[in-house]
Parts: C-alpha cells; sequence; structure tokens
C-alpha cells in the first residue's frame, strides 16, 4: 500500500485551500513552505517548488467499488471533470475499474477509480472518507524496464501486461506508475510526463525520483 507520496506545487496556498476545503481532506502538518493531507490511509504531501517551476503529476484515489455514480455526483459541483469521448465515467475492461479525472489546481491529474474486484463496497453517504488511500503514482522514467527492475528487487512486481511506455507495477491498494519520460499523460491531450522531484512510501520501500538525478529504491526493514 501507498502510504505517503510527496510532491511539489508552484501553487501552494491554492492547492493546499483545493485539498482542504474543497475535497475535504484533514491537514496532519502545516509549515511554511509546504502541508500534508490525510486521505484514507495514506499521506500526501507538496512542498513549493523553485520559482520558475510547474511541476505537474498524476495520482488516483481509490474510492469503494461500488460508489462510482455517487462519487460522480460528490465531485461533480466540486471540479471540471475531463471527459473521455463524451464521457465522465472511464471504464477500464481489462482492469476491471470505473475512473474520474479531473485537475486539481497545479495542473495535477487526479483519479477517483472504483476497482471491482476490491471486496470495499459500502453503504455510507460518499464524503472525503471515501478516498480510502492513494493508489496510483505516476513515475516518469528514461526506461521503463530499468524501472521494473529496481521494483521488484524490493517485491513490487509488475501488474497484469507492460511494454517500453507504461509498465504498472504493485497491487490493486497500491500500484506504481511507471511511464516513458515525454509520453503523454493519459486523459491529458497535450501535457507530458516528466520527472519532477517525488518521494513515495510504501509498506516495503522508499521511492524518490528528481529529475537531476534519477530513481532510487530504498527497501524498508
Amino acid at each position: 500500500m501507498i502510504r505517503e507520496v510527496e510532491m511539489q506545487t508552484h501553487s501552494l496556498k491554492e492547492t493546499k485551500d483545493f485539498y482542504e476545503n474543497t475535497l475535504g481532506l484533514a491537514v496532519v502538518q502545516k509549515l511554511a513552505a509546504s502541508f500534508s493531507v490525510q486521505a484514507g490511509a495514506s499521506t500526501l504531501t507538496f512542498t513549493e517548488s523553485d520559482p520558475g517551476r510547474q511541476p505537474k503529476y498524476h495520482f488516483a484515489f481509490n474510492i469503494p467499488e461500488n460508489q462510482i455514480d455517487e462519487a460522480l455526483l460528490w465531485i461533480t459541483p466540486k471540479v471540471q471533470i475531463i471527459p473521455s469521448q463524451g464521457q465522465e465515467i472511464v471504464h477500464f475492461e481489462s482492469w476491471n475499474a470505473d475512473s474520474i479525472y479531473f485537475y486539481d489546481p497545479a495542473g495535477n491529474i487526479v483519479e477517483l477509480i472504483a476497482r471491482h474486484n476490491l471486496n470495499n463496497s459500502t453503504n455510507e453517504l460518499f464524503s472525503s472518507a471515501s478516498l480510502l488511500c492513494v493508489s496510483e503514482i505516476g513515475l516518469p522514467v528514461g526506461d521503463v524496464e530499468e524501472a521494473l527492475l529496481k521494483l521488484s528487487r524490493v517485491g513490487i512486481v509488475p501488474w497484469q501486461d507492460y511494454h517500453s511506455q507504461f509498465a504498472a507495477a504493485g497491487d490493486e491498494q497500491g500500484l506504481i506508475i511507471a511511464v516513458r519520460q515525454g509520453r503523454v499523460w493519459f486523459m491529458s491531450d497535450q501535457e507530458e510526463a516528466y520527472p519532477h522531484p517525488l518521494m513515495i512510501r510504501t509498506d516495503v520501500c522508499e521511492i524518490t525520483l528528481d529529475d537531476l538525478v534519477g530513481m532510487q529504491v530504498r527497501g524498508i526493514t
């Protein structure tokens, strides 16, 4: 499971306001140049980026597998949905999942995903508490297969088939989405995946990515 993700943002105040007041997530830490919010079992931390930089990321929140329609009703007044072929809900046959996509104020592509393979259905009213965890984080890399090799050394192995441009590693509670640097993000018609400073902490490892250094994976013992 993805326990913590740390990213950078060029619009710290607006991003904090969005996650705290628009999505209703609890702020668990606030410093002069960063803040953290709790989303179910995961913590999201945003740190102010250097002047002139506008880092952008893709990540997804798991929601109860039976509540994609409820999620759409909840999120629609808060954001502008990114449609796919005129549809606000995107169905993934091979993943047995349904998703909703939108941008946050920093330009990150955010996803709510109902994974029907998971036994997490509920009759509770949909709310910010229905964001169960960060279940995907995009990881732009120079070489997807090399990234998979590094991840496999700490037990994070490919989930389903992969190719040189895209691979998902882990499981449905936490997937590292390795994409080839320069590939246009899914659900974006122009935003290219580019490596920006990033830290991902899972149950088994800590992954750091810096566009000047590269990808490093450290096992947690």
